[in-house]
């Protein structure tokens, strides 16, 4: 069971993250929505609360400084923009690479994406 209490290191609790490599693969058979910058993947749970994936690969991303960056992006703004009762399980797959200047972009095509899923 998943303790989902609040959290004061403001951080994604671990259930809340899809980790099995099955748990992604049903998700990326789903819908999709997509832009220049990222990919999202939508599929409904069972299990009564949204649980997030990311994939940020290393041809799309070469340097893992930018990598992490991203995967930390986007997991912050899942966790702000997505409440606990949606229950749906979400993959974004992050397509360019992010640098000081491309990120306010970035976060904005992120957070247009999350918006039309949660309609």
């Amino acid at each position: 069971m998943c303790a989902l209490q609040f959290n004061a290191k403001q951080t994604l609790p671990s259930c809340r993250r899809i980790k099995q490599p099955k748990e992604f693969e049903l998700v990326l058979r789903a819908d999709c929505l997509t832009n220049k910058w990222f990919t999202v993947y939508i599929r409904k749970n069972e299990n009564g609360y949204s649980r997030l994936g990311v994939i940020a690969s290393k041809r799309s991303m070469p340097k893992a400084v930018s990598r992490n960056f991203a995967k930390r992006m986007i997991r912050n703004i899942f966790r702000l923009n997505f409440s606990v009762a949606h229950s749906v399980d979400v993959v974004v797959r992050a397509k360019r690479q992010f640098n000081s200047e491309t990120s306010a972009e970035g976060r904005l095509a992120l957070l247009q994406l999350f918006q039309s899923v949660r309609m």
